[in-house]
């Protein structure tokens, strides 16, 4: 179970153009800014609708700050001990638990560094601009024994932290826009699919994505509770 579960969104403002400057002569006794090795990234999925990449930070690793085109969600996969995350002008410096979620404008300067001692990693989804629009959808009423939290509910995508427990069974059903689920820790889960069905113990951080209009439906056939995210595209 996660032990504690918070989702940030940064509000979205227009990006301030970058300027350049000449370079200068540092002060004498300045601190000189040392580059950091770049987080390893795997590429996950990328179709029409999004790219997701899992990012490794190893410790002292970080990323400069940049910006992307596409909104992108943020997700805390495992612990991190220390670390360094700005979103434009609001730095966050400390310990991230896995599940935490975090939702970054298109055209928001951001970066992340490991700042501990322990190794941690990240996903990004980034949520692309030429993806066709969804119909609108409002939450529904969670069966039993499944929780749902809204962590994010913008015009670009949907977040729910969603806890299955033990036995606890989703009716098959659809949804209007495409679906992205991420698991958030190990555990046993079946997952059907427009008829199809698998059943695995799948490890943190295991991506489904489901095309709009697509039958399905998630059952937990073990025996502690899982929790998955689910990313709705508008």
């Amino acid at each position: 179970m996660i032990a504690h579960f918070l989702a940030l969104t940064i509000a979205a403002a227009p990006a301030s153009p970058k300027v350049g400057h000449a370079a200068a002569e540092p002060r004498r006794g300045a601190t000189q800014t040392v580059a950091r090795p770049a987080p390893r990234r795997t590429t996950i999925l990328d179709n029409a609708t999004v790219t997701v990449t899992r990012l490794r930070f190893a410790p002292g690793s970080g990323e400069t700050v940049h910006t992307y085109d596409s909104p992108l969600v943020l997700i805390q996969l495992t612990d991190g001990d220390l670390v360094d995350l700005a979103v434009r002008d609001e730095p966050v410096h400390g310990p991230r638990v896995a599940g935490l979620v975090t939702f970054v404008p298109a055209g928001s300067e951001h970066a992340v560094a490991n700042a501990g001692t322990t190794p941690f990693e990240m996903m990004a989804v980034a949520i692309k601009t030429t993806r066709r629009p969804a119909l609108t959808a409002p939450p529904t009423d969670a069966p039993p024994g499944i929780t749902r939290t809204t962590l994010v509910d913008n015009q670009d995508v949907r977040v729910v932290r969603v806890e299955l427990t033990p036995g606890s069974r989703e009716p098959v059903h659809t949804h209007p826009h495409d679906l992205l689920t991420v698991q958030l820790n190990a555990g046993r889960l079946q997952i059907r699919v427009a008829g199809s069905r698998t059943d695995a113990r799948r490890p943190v951080g295991f991506t489904r994505f489901i095309r709009r209009n697509t039958s399905h439906a998630y059952v937990n056939q073990g025996d502690r509770t899982i929790e998955i995210l689910s990313v709705s595209i508008k």
